[in-house]
């Protein structure tokens, strides 16, 4: 296996960066050498041009090469799980094309951010307590079917790779089943992240066969009246537990994944274990805890955040699920000191909000793509276009009706200065675990009106919580 850190020297130098910009030059078609050779070595270069694949069949030996010598896998595990699978080949070129264009920055920024989540619709049959999007009724300016395909086509351009649609109720949103199908035709990989009330069996069938990949599930108790009385109807509990067990059921594929997500409030503060044990006892393969942003509807609960030092229980607690093997996460970017802090030599960590690994490889890795992603490595659309920097941070930077997509992405001030952790605020500026954290902008920007300011759920920060909690 290749030393993480001779990875890391040789992505830094600048001539290494001249080859990556070269190998990753768009073509007229496209596509770039990068792309080319690593459709042809998973075997599906058959509408390659010759000419295009003599050109990067000396790029396909050096991708064999590294295959051989530098993660030691067999042939066939690479081009099934890595140079076979789309999703893996965008996330690819965009990385590499980052690096260099932008250089090897701590953490990295990206040509075009890894993930978009989209606020799909307001719509919603729910009346959660807490809800960012104060969702209910559709909106009236929510963009037309066309307009959000064409939303598609420029991520998929844009070579982003991952694509989470959320709301309001995705379900329920205007033209959803067309638009994932035509995102999956991009080449995107999908998400959902939904309340799961309106999963019956046939739901789950047709959102595998459309191409989400992963469903993501609300549930915030393990007892159904506490669950109801949170999201606001009664009866709610029973039909998300029972849409968890039909998309558990429904999955068709090895890399299909559902998940359920848990929003921590001192009312559930006590239920995590009993959580943890519920949706293992469901099938479901990742558990994932939320932060309590005071946004939207949360606004008038903000005395139901956890204090810093409830929040640091439950991210040791997460961490001793993580060490067992359990797939535990949290949006809690303090989550990856907890593990830099909790791990031995090998051990597993968490790499950013939506990955797990284990060893140096890890460690080096979290400094790069680690903590707060929003504005870095990802975005929001909303329902009418509007791009913001996080979905809970109601922070408008541009106008997908007025602005194309990478425009907004590339030359937005505010999403420049939340990619450089050197702009942030102490004690967050200063902080030993700042490349692999950075805090919660969005915490920072709706206590403090601040998107560099410090996140105030963080022990560190536990002055500033006392302060809040004193005014």
């Amino acid at each position: 296996m290749l030393d993480p850190h001779v990875v890391e020297h040789v992505m830094a130098h600048p001539l290494a960066q001249r080859v990556f910009r070269y190998i990753t030059r768009e073509r007229r078609d496209g596509r770039s050498l990068l792309e080319d050779a690593m459709i042809s070595y998973g075997g599906d270069g058959e509408g390659i041009p010759l000419e295009e694949k003599l050109g990067s069949f000396p790029l396909k030996l050096a991708l064999g090469a590294l295959r051989k010598w530098g993660f030691k896998a067999s042939k066939q595990s690479v081009k099934e799980q890595v140079f076979g699978d789309v999703h893996t080949r965008r996330a690819i070129v965009n990385v590499i094309r980052s690096v260099g264009e932008l250089g090897l920055t701590r953490p990295q920024a990206f040509l075009s951010p890894l993930l978009v989540v989209w606020n799909f619709t307001d719509a919603c049959n729910l009346r959660c307590r807490h809800c960012y999007q104060e969702a209910g009724k559709p909106s009236e300016d929510e963009m037309s079917v066309e307009e959000k395909k064409e939303v598609v086509d420029q991520l998929a351009d844009a070579y982003v790779p991952l694509l989470a649609f959320s709301g309001g109720e995705p379900l329920m949103g205007k033209g959803f089943w067309e638009v994932a199908e035509y995102a999956k035709d991009r080449g995107i990989w999908l998400s959902v992240a939904t309340n799961g009330t309106l999963i019956t069996p046939e739901v789950a069938e047709r959102l595998y066969d459309v191409g989400i990949d992963y469903i993501q599930i609300s549930l915030d108790s393990p007892v159904p009246e506490r669950h109801d009385w949170f999201r606001g109807i009664p009866g709610a509990w029973k039909k998300t537990v029972e849409g968890i067990k039909n998309a558990v059921a429904a999955k068709k594929r090895p890399t299909s994944s559902v998940g359920v997500a848990m929003v921590l409030m001192r009312w559930n503060y006590g239920e995590v274990d009993d959580m943890v044990k519920l949706v293992a006892d469901l099938g479901v393969d990742i558990f994932y805890i939320y932060n309590f942003i005071p946004v939207g509807n949360a606004r008038a609960m903000a005395e139901q955040d956890i204090s810093p030092e409830m929040r640091e229980d439950v991210l040791h607690k997460l961490y001793r699920y993580l060490a067992e093997g359990r797939s535990v996460m949290t949006t809690s970017p303090q989550f990856g000191r907890v593990c830099m802090m909790e791990a031995p030599a090998g051990g597993r960590l968490v790499i950013g909000h939506y990955g797990i690994d284990a060893g140096e490889r890890a460690r080096v890795l979290a400094q790069y793509i680690g903590g707060c992603g929003a504005g870095r490595a990802y975005c929001c659309i909303e329902p009418d276009g509007t791009v913001t920097p996080c979905v809970f941070m109601k922070l408008p930077v541009g106008d997908l009706r007025k602005q194309r997509f990478l425009d907004i992405w590339r030359n937005s001030p505010v999403m420049s200065k939340l990619r450089d952790r050197e702009n942030l605020k102490e004690n967050c500026r200063s902080c030993e675990y700042r490349p692999v954290c950075g805090g919660c902008r969005a915490r920072a920007y709706n206590y403090f009106g601040d998107y560099l300011g410090p996140d105030p759920g963080c022990i560190n920060n536990i002055s500033r919580w006392q302060a809040l909690k004193a005014a």
